[in-house]
């Protein structure tokens, strides 16, 4: 295996691999896109794709290479929970339109990721479409994909078949003129194994969510469309394959590092941010999650602000620009971290170390600083407020403990993070009710709890 493979690297080799097959390359599209005018571009091209296709620029036997970054604001709460979450990555695909050759597909990515990328044959196991309903549909396992994955030098033994929710994809609704007739089909995946040490039990197989086997390259056979009102299948007049790999995934393989936080594209920013770091008494769970949280966020930002993201607001876009610099200032925050140098220094750094990949001009530092600096204060503002309101329940209640409502009221009402109303427990030498808490935020989240004004 190739331990010192850097991301451009393995980017560039996916690159002329399916150059030398006859791909053509298109431009990355910005992460921003009027079809999805309350967000950002959260598929691999996909947008970029789908608005060609209605524009009929595609034709059977078409074969086109794209390199697109891909945001995915809904994993916001998963980053630093675990090793391979971002929300911002990278996402090399290459798309085949017409009859779609399932054998000749997966022979292309064994050959990448085997021989081209040189993941190691052993630990590598792979999933198909084992069967399921879909709507009022009972659709049969995909033996063609496992027959093609037999023929291949992988063992049986590490080919699995999964259900829908696994192995199916279903286009979301979001693209323009798209949401009634949405595409569909099965699709196969990839997948790493870390090590029966970090699994769950003698029966973990991929599919599982324990984190041993790590998922980093799938390809979608898209050949059907599913009526969004009356469930109904159709064949599209135009199929196409899509197959992709995860560029940080495939990196956090090949250079056999702790997490994608590790590797090269991420190191330097988390160096960086350690060396800021100086508050003690922090468990190094809390470490770890903060220190991953501002380097996912601060990636983010300056790749979003570089493409035109607005500042930061209530509706849309300006909610996720937000949501991620208050991410940063709460984890900065609980790290200590209080020089006024933080955001420029954060902020050259991520410069620097994607200077290949997105020229990032000084207009775009700038434009993300006085958004940082605008909303840090806002914030800070808040937080300050919250803390008072919580010294207040705390005196109120004898200095013991908040109740779980307390706690959610001091979040939803008065903006007060969680995280830190758990950070000044535990400066006061108090617990934190988690269970409670977490009891009180699933009521809300489901509409039965209502929080007084």
């Amino acid at each position: 295996m190739c331990g010192d493979m850097k991301s451009i690297e393995i980017r560039r080799r996916f690159e002329v691999y399916h150059e030398n097959q006859g791909f053509v390359p298109l431009p990355r599209a910005p992460m921003l896109h009027p079809s999805i005018p309350m967000s950002f571009v959260m598929s691999a091209g996909l947008v970029q794709i789908e608005t060609s296709l209605s524009q009929n620029k595609y034709k059977s036997g078409d074969k086109f290479l794209l390199v697109q970054e891909c945001f995915r604001h809904f994993d916001l709460n998963r980053v630093g929970t675990d090793d391979i979450h971002l929300t911002l990555f990278e996402m090399p695909a290459a798309f085949v339109f017409g009859p779609i050759h399932k054998s000749g597909t997966i022979h292309r990515m064994w050959t990448l990721v085997t021989s081209v990328l040189g993941i190691e044959r052993e630990k590598i196991w792979v999933s198909y479409f084992g069967g399921g309903k879909v709507e009022n549909h009972h659709l049969p396992p995909d033996l063609e994909t496992f027959e093609a994955w037999s023929q291949t030098d992988i063992p049986r033994s590490h080919i699995v078949g999964l259900g829908v929710e696994d192995s199916y994809w279903i286009q979301g609704g979001g693209i323009e003129a798209q949401e009634v007739y949405r595409k569909c089909g099965p699709h196969t995946e990839l997948f790493y194994d870390r090590g029966e040490e970090k699994g769950c039990g003698d029966h973990c197989r991929p599919g599982c969510k324990c984190g041993r086997f790590v998922e980093f390259s799938n390809s979608l056979f898209i050949s059907h469309t599913l009526h969004a009102e009356n469930g109904a299948l159709s064949s599209l007049e135009l199929p196409f394959t899509e197959s992709v790999i995860g560029t940080e995934r495939v990196a956090f393989i090949l250079q056999d590092v702790a997490s994608v936080f590790e590797i090269d594209r991420c190191k330097p920013i988390l160096d960086t941010v350690r060396r800021l770091t100086y508050k003690d008494g922090l468990s190094i769970s809390q470490i770890r999650l903060s220190e991953n949280v501002i380097v996912d966020h601060i990636r983010a930002l300056l790749f979003l602000v570089a493409d035109g993201a607005p500042p930061p607001g209530k509706d849309g876009r300006e909610r996720i620009i937000k949501l991620l610099i208050r991410g940063i200032v709460t984890q900065q925050l609980i790290l200590g971290i209080k020089t006024e140098e933080f955001f420029p220094v954060l902020i050259d750094c991520v410069a620097q170390t994607f200077r290949d990949i997105l020229p990032i001009m000084p207009e775009h530092k700038k434009r993300l600083n006085v958004y940082l600096q605008a909303e840090s204060h806002r914030f800070l503002s808040t937080v300050s407020a919250g803390r008072r309101r919580l010294l207040t329940l705390l005196s109120g209640n004898g200095n013991h403990v908040l109740s779980g409502l307390e706690v959610l009221h001091l979040e939803k009402r008065h903006g007060m993070p969680s995280l830190l109303t758990r950070e000044v427990l535990r400066e006061k030498g108090l617990p934190f009710p988690e269970v409670e808490y977490q009891a009180c935020l699933t009521s809300w989240q489901e509409g039965t709890l209502k929080l007084r004004v």
